[in-house]
């Protein structure tokens, strides 16, 4: 299952009706792209994945039209690093200090949004691109990454901004539009979804690693109508891409950066919180409408997608080598690339949570998903994975379910699912056990899996030149952050309603 040489050159075939007429034609058969990202949910999208206590309508006529994908999956499940993979193309462990959350960006890496605007393509932005972190361009100046949002930040008015930016491009330009939502990011209002009228016997299963009651499940019911209210903003760019009149020529994406901002999710390397929703809808052009697609991608495949799209090569705009591949073939119904596993891990998530470096140790694992199996490695199963629990456990995002797993203690299982210290090997068979909560690594009937999946696993690594495989991993530790000062404390910051993570 070795992964072919990543994909830099343009694929021919689905070149094929861009060339076949002059530069002119082939520029207008560019299509245009809408990519919309939420900010921390898991695959709770209605009817597209079987969510019977989330209501999406807009994003189930999205699957209607288009395809569901079954197993995409995040690099890694924090906001700054998982960003940054989208838009290099390449894995976090790959990119020096954005493997890190809340990092300073490497000037170095550019994005594939920078390579579209580079060659003409208009590019626009509202909402959430990439953070939270500093990002800059080599001389120092703020760094967009080309998404210009025409003094539109805000995610409040989706339709109002995408409308905006599609008026203000050149007639007939060929765009990418990024729309990055607020939603379900935490805070909540405290039983909103009880005041919606939801309740919580509408949800049919709690994950295993959380006590299922009462104070759990209205948790879930809040955090449902956050999605909720992601479906209402696409429904707004849906919209405004109707009415501009580029429906039919536009691929629209919906996604999340990663899982639910819940104890042992968001932040975890467990596959429910790499393992992210993803549909894509294409009018005429993907495979069949209403599908459903079986194979494993990435979030690195995005960069490359994006530039066979567009019919441009990455590397000859300036970006660094790619390491996902375009999965082009997959919205045409075909499949040609072997796509037999993903690989996945953390860094340093939120700062100061461990001792040991000036913004504080970070949690290093890589796991790989292969068939049923998830395979993780923890390099260093000394430390606690959500961060000290003198600290505060920051690994975890505040919640009435935190709150609730921390006061029941050490001695409950469901603290040690959350916050416990992990072996340096953990092995789940997601096909029996999809919320990985039966460590199958020691067994001896799953040995000749573990050492399958471990050696695939550093294989890819050491060929990926990650740092944490060729024994150079704790430079990832000693990475600032922006969000340390230099005293080793926190800056003093206002409290924002729906602060980004």
């Amino acid at each position: 299952m070795k992964r072919p040489t990543p994909l830099l050159a343009l694929t021919a075939l689905m070149l094929a009706p861009l060339m076949a007429g002059p530069a002119s034609a082939a520029a207008e058969a560019r299509p245009n792209v809408l990519f919309i990202i939420a900010d921390d949910a898991s695959r709770h999208f209605g009817e597209a994945y079987g969510c019977s206590w989330v209501k999406t309508p807009n994003i189930d006529r999205l699957a209607k039209q288009g395809l569901v994908f079954d197993n995409a999956y995040t690099p890694t499940s924090k906001c700054a690093p998982s960003r940054a993979a989208i838009l290099t193309g390449r894995n976090p462990w790959q990119l020096e200090d954005a493997a890190n959350h809340q990092p300073y960006f490497p000037a170095k890496f550019m994005a594939f949004s920078e390579a579209l605007a580079k060659a003409g393509i208009a590019c626009g932005a509202a909402g959430k691109t990439w953070g939270p972190g500093e990002a800059k361009r080599a001389d120092g100046s703020p760094r967009d990454f080309a998404l210009v949002g025409n003094g539109v930040v805000s995610d409040r008015e989706p339709g109002v901004a995408l409308s905006a930016f599609l008026k203000s491009r050149a007639p007939g330009q060929p765009f990418f539009y990024w729309f990055g939502s607020h939603y379900p990011h935490r805070g909540y209002k405290l039983d909103s979804g009880l005041a919606a009228g939801k309740k919580p016997a509408d949800i049919d299963r709690v994950p295993a690693y959380w006590p299922d009651n009462d104070a759990v499940r209205r948790d879930m019911l809040d955090y449902a109508i956050e999605v909720e209210a992601y479906d209402a903003q696409i429904g707004a760019l849906l919209a405004a891409l109707e009415q501009s009149g580029e429906a039919k020529n536009t691929l629209v994406i919906v996604t999340s950066d990663h899982g639910m901002p819940f104890p042992r999710v968001k932040g975890h390397t467990y596959d429910d919180a790499h393992h992210i929703p993803f549909i894509v809808a294409w009018p005429g052009r993907v495979g069949q409408p209403g599908g459903r697609v079986a194979e494993l991608i990435s979030f690195i495949d995005l960069a490359p997608t994006f530039l066979e799209l567009f019919a441009l090569n990455g590397t000859a705009q300036g970006m660094a080598p790619i390491t996902g591949r375009s999965f082009t073939d997959l919205l045409r119904g075909q499949t040609k690339a072997d796509r037999g596993f993903v690989i996945v891990g953390r860094e340093r998530n939120d700062v100061l949570a461990r001792p040991g470096s000036p913004a504080g140790l970070g949690y290093p694992t890589r796991a790989i998903r292969a068939g049923s199996f998830f395979y993780v490695q923890n390099f260093a199963p000394d430390r606690w994975p959500c961060g000290n629990p003198e600290l505060g456990l920051k690994d975890t995002d505040a919640s009435p379910s935190k709150t609730l797993m921390t006061e029941r203690g050490a001695s409950d299982p469901f603290w040690q699912h959350a916050y416990g210290k992990r072996p340096a090997e953990q092995l789940f068979d997601l096909s029996k056990d999809p919320d990985c909560v039966t460590n199958l690594a020691g067994q001896p009937a799953y040995a000749a899996n573990l050492s399958v999946l471990q050696a695939q696993l550093m294989s890819e690594l050491t060929r990926q030149e990650d740092p944490r495989a060729l024994g150079r991993g704790d430079t990832f530790d000693q990475y600032p952050s922006p969000r340390v000062g230099g005293t080793g404390e926190q800056p003093n910051r206002k409290a924002k309603k729906k602060a980004q993570p």
